[in-house]
């Protein structure tokens, strides 16, 4: 498994872990589920919740190299329903163009992945609202209003084995959710490379001539 670091706008709650990402490894983990669960885990261990899109826009252009000097790829997650203003797009200006003006300026964005959260994190906690109907509804107004405990435990309550078809719920109602665990699954997977096929002997084999 190949190493990432991912990195979001939102900000770690009080308790270990942040959920939304330990909720994103679960998914992972599903959609590969022949692959060891340590190995997965250890190649999305990065995470880091960057409290603001300022500070997520800064590491974006500025600190590529500081934040995976080993050549990693960088995943950036960034809310999608303030982006246009902060970056003075025009409200119906078009994905590709936002990512574009995110790079703008940057280094190493070839290494630079960025992904639009559509909404935000409330639209993850709206998903789980309308996918698990055994949550307290308070607990879920609270994470709603901003309580980054009452956020962090909902999600991280998901990422047992028997919350699986709640992942499959979020990850349906949510395509730009989707989006991001399937780039994460092709960003960590270890790259195939083209070999020619041995024959009986284990020697490579080579085409028939006439």
């Amino acid at each position: 498994m190949r190493r990432v670091c991912v990195l979001y706008e939102d900000q770690r709650g009080p308790t270990r872990g942040f959920g939304l990402h330990e909720l994103v490894k679960a998914c992972v983990r599903d959609a590969l589920k022949d692959s060891p669960r340590r190995e997965v885990d250890g190649a999305l261990d990065d995470c880091r919740p960057m409290k603001g899109m300022p500070k997520l826009l800064k590491a974006c252009r500025q600190d590529i190299d500081l934040i995976a000097d080993d050549g990693r790829s960088v995943i950036a997650v960034f809310d999608n329903d303030e982006i246009r203003g902060d970056l003075k797009l025009p409200r119906n200006a078009s994905d590709e163009l936002v990512v574009q003006r995110i790079r703008e300026g940057g280094k190493h964005s070839d290494r630079l992945f960025v992904v639009l959260l559509k909404q935000n994190m409330e639209s993850v906690i709206q998903a789980v609202r309308q996918c698990d109907g055994s949550i307290d509804p308070k607990r879920l107004d609270s994470a709603l209003k901003k309580s980054l405990l009452d956020r962090d435990a909902i999600l991280n309550g998901l990422t047992v084995e028997l919350k699986r078809p709640i992942r499959d719920c979020i990850q349906e109602k949510m395509p730009s959710f989707r989006a991001l665990v399937e780039l994460l699954c092709r960003e960590i997977s270890p790259r195939s490379k083209t070999r020619r096929r041995s024959g009986p002997s284990g020697r490579r084999s080579r085409p028939k001539t006439r």
